[in-house]
């Protein structure tokens, strides 16, 4: 059986008649880096409330390292994890060391793991610099730090690296992965920008109006992105042997006219090929979907 870090069966919030998180089942599984994608009031910051225990829940369950919700311990089972939920909580007026220091305390552990956690997000060198005075970049990985100096083995972050130039963005990718590949930390993280997402998730769920649409590893939704050339053709007879002649082994046939090819090849190599063999290409349609086509497909075929 798969080591699950949080699963969750059937969750749901409800506002009045509202249902914010709508019978949600997920899966997040120790080592992933898995990508929430969702649209503002989707349901991914209320979702990530009702794990951290912000919210109270309105049906289903969850757990956390195998930790039913129901059962008392799940409190200290919270405790081997960190988040970040909408803006970072900072005291504008002390200096980067100072607030992790009041982390350390209101977490009730020494403060021996501040400065390795401040030279990991880089800032070990802010000195008396007032958080007030941290441009946006260096608040996020303040406020990630502040989640990291627990040593948690579970990384919440809600939209990270949203309003953060494309350096900042870089930099917070890069800590990410770090903190993956290095410490082991599983990450559940939320984003709008879904190009960094596409570069940083292991394991994307899709959420919209409340329900998980689907979750699928990063693998198979390369291969659902894949670009390709779909070729309508006059029929396929010897369609084999032009794409033997071409050195063209990736290919699907889709009909008695039509054949996907998953190769960088141009059109007009294919039309000679296809011509030896005597086949003509009717027309050509390029199929070239990213991850932003993708959900958008997604939630096209869920709307009402």
């Amino acid at each position: 059986m798969e080591n699950l870090i949080l699963r969750t069966d059937g969750l749901t919030k409800l506002y009045g008649s509202s249902a914010a998180v709508n019978g949600v089942s997920m899966h997040v599984k120790k080592g992933d880096i898995y990508g929430f994608v969702g649209r503002n009031g989707a349901g991914k910051t209320t979702l990530m409330r009702l794990v951290c225990g912000l919210v109270a829940k309105s049906g289903g369950s969850y757990e956390l390292f195998g930790c039913p919700d129901s059962d008392p311990r799940i409190d200290v089972t919270r405790r081997k994890m960190g988040a970040i939920i909408e803006t970072p909580s900072l005291y504008p007026n002390f200096t980067a060391y100072q607030n992790l220091k009041v982390q350390c305390m209101a977490a009730g552990i020494g403060d021996d793991t501040i400065e390795r956690t401040l030279e990991l997000v880089g800032l070990s060198g802010t000195g008396d610099k007032k958080a007030k005075n941290f441009s946006l970049g260096m608040r996020q990985r303040l406020g990630i730090a502040a989640a990291l100096v627990t040593s948690p083995e579970f990384l919440i972050l809600d939209e990270p690296v949203n309003g953060l130039d494309p350096q900042g963005i870089a930099e917070v990718r890069e800590l990410l992965r770090r903190l993956n590949r290095e410490r082991g930390i599983t990450v559940f993280i939320s984003s709008h920008i879904l190009g960094e997402l596409a570069k940083l998730a292991t394991t994307f769920g899709f959420i919209e109006r409340g329900m998980l649409l689907k979750e699928v590893s990063a693998a198979d939704l390369e291969a659902a992105c894949r670009r390709s050339v779909i070729l309508h053709l006059n029929g396929i007879v010897r369609f084999a042997d032009a794409m033997n002649g071409l050195g063209v082994a990736e290919y699907r046939v889709l009909s008695q006219t039509s054949v996907e090819v998953f190769s960088d090849i141009s059109v007009s190599a294919l039309a000679f090929a296809l011509r030896d063999v005597g086949l003509e290409i009717l027309h050509v349609t390029e199929n070239d979907v990213d991850l932003e086509k993708y959900f958008m497909q997604l939630i096209g075929g869920n709307r009402q």
